[in-house]
């Protein structure tokens, strides 16, 4: 008979299911939070977009330091610079797409040193008129402007808030963060020192050159010393991260070979680079995750981790490649991504935005026993996709915003998608042996649903909140009211 230590508090749970706690294994928590306290254009038209930042500044919106951000969603059309210019041509202005695609009216590309005679740098495209200024597009670029960040002790509390409300509150107990600042990684550290952090959180760190890199090089890290893992069981050092292209038009694909050459998008490591970079973190015991959305990039990122491989010798390195599957797939990938032992990374919370050209190939990456992680992806674009059941509910419905299916034959079952957020998470992180399930010599963390989610319908699923979720023995997230007596949250 099991006993139970001196002082523990019991919860009958009355037939609610427990899960083991879910796992982002891709997103970007610190553009999530900035983003709330930008201005909501999201899936607004060109003018209505306008109306809406014109109301905004006339009623004294400006904020982050005088700067009008608004943010916009996959697809959107934006306004111009000109368009933007009507409203103001001396508050900078910027409005996003997504993380990767902006539009800026003249203040803020003067700000940004985006004039005549600007030349783009690497993995960016500053897009120029026939006049030769620039027209306001900018691909891959936010990281050039110079948007004042909010003080430490405020952005600290924006993750905190961020972390408890967007993960916690659905049974996210274990976060895959993509920092986008210094400040941003010195607030996790301050928020685990406090035992604050309302899940366990893996940094990685993009290397440049590459959308809002921290670190100058790879071989910074292989000069310190600091190694995937290094931490404690709140935060950890995850690896680092290459941006080999950018996205949709500047992605590096074979699709737009036929343009002129200056539209073939954006290649931002070359194949000798990257080895290279992959060399140094085999090494240095560094996991590498590579950003590829192009056909062509995810073709030239294989290449390199297959060099590398042979170069390095023997290990389990799983190698990374996000976005892989998402739009495109073929007997060869698959063959490729198994052979070398990568980590594929589709995001199913895309299907939502798709136009019809994706295929989210979870069915033939499971079919072919590859481990592909649950993750959302989202700066902002998708608050909702913070959610891990809409990832579920897009997994096995299959369907965008219009309704329309998108390849449907690549659906899974319930409790595969599930496996993506728990046990394929942890895989994907090195952290299989401490999260991920429930069992002996597990962290223990913990969801507690009302209605089991496997027996729920995908539209129920979309939005569904757990009743209490645990993270080392702490209640991070309850429900204000529950079925049954809870302990206060942490």
């Amino acid at each position: 008979m099991q006993r139970t230590p001196p002082g523990t508090e019991i919860v009958d749970l009355d037939g609610a299911v427990v899960l083991p706690g879910l796992i982002d294994a891709h997103t970007h928590v610190e553009f999530c939070a900035l983003s709330r306290d930008w201005l909501d254009v999201r899936g607004l038209s060109p003018d209505e977009t306008l109306v809406r930042v014109r109301h905004h500044l006339e009623t004294g919106g400006a904020g982050s330091g005088g700067w009008i951000i608004a943010q916009g969603t996959f697809g959107q059309k934006l306004p111009n610079r000109s368009e933007l210019d009507g409203i103001s041509s001396e508050i900078p202005i910027l409005v996003r797409e997504s993380m990767h695609r902006l539009s800026a009216n003249s203040a803020a590309l003067s700000r940004a040193g985006m004039g005549r005679g600007y030349t783009s740098p690497t993995g960016t495209l500053v897009e120029l008129g026939a006049d030769g200024l620039p027209t306001g597009l900018v691909e891959e670029g936010y990281h050039l402007f110079p948007v004042p960040s909010p003080d430490r002790a405020r952005l600290r509390e924006m993750l905190r808030e961020e972390l408890r409300l967007s993960f916690a509150r659905h049974g996210v107990t274990c976060v895959y963060e993509l920092p986008a600042t210094a400040d941003g990684v010195r607030s996790y550290q301050d928020l685990s020192a406090a035992r604050a952090l309302p899940t366990r959180i893996s940094m990685t760190l993009t290397v440049a050159p590459g959308l809002n890199a921290i670190l100058g090089s790879v071989e910074q890290l292989a000069d310190i010393g600091l190694m995937s893992g290094f931490g404690n069981d709140d935060l950890w050092f995850g690896g680092f991260k290459l941006f080999m292209d950018g996205d949709d038009t500047a992605s590096f694909d074979s699709s737009h070979l036929s343009k002129t050459p200056s539209r073939w998008g954006i290649s931002t490591w070359r194949y000798t680079d990257t080895l290279h970079a992959l060399s140094v973190a085999h090494r240095s015991g560094v996991q590498v995750w590579i950003h590829a959305i192009g056909d062509l990039a995810q073709r030239l990122a294989l290449d390199a981790i297959e060099e590398a491989g042979r170069v390095a010798g023997p290990g389990d390195r799983r190698t990374r490649l996000e976005h892989v599957a998402n739009r495109w797939i073929d007997e060869d990938l698959v063959r490729r991504l198994r052979e070398l032992g990568v980590v594929p990374v589709p995001t199913a919370g895309f299907i939502h935005a798709d136009g019809g050209r994706g295929v989210y190939a979870y069915r033939t990456l499971l079919d072919a026993g590859l481990r592909p992680p649950g993750n959302s992806d989202t700066g902002g674009t998708q608050p909702f996709a913070t959610n891990p059941w809409f990832g579920v509910a897009a997994m096995l419905e299959r369907t965008n915003r219009n309704g329309h299916l998108v390849a449907p034959g690549q659906a899974v079952g319930i409790d595969e998608a599930i496996r993506t957020y728990t046990e394929f998470g942890a895989i994907a992180g090195f952290r299989e042996d401490r999260l991920g399930a429930l069992g002996v010599g597990m962290l223990g963390d913990c969801a507690v649903y009302a209605d089991d989610p496997r027996r729920l319908e995908p539209a129920a699923l979309r939005n569904l909140e757990a009743e209490l979720t645990i993270v080392g023995g702490r209640v991070v997230w309850r429900r204000e009211e529950p079925r049954w007596p809870l302990p206060p949250a942490a």
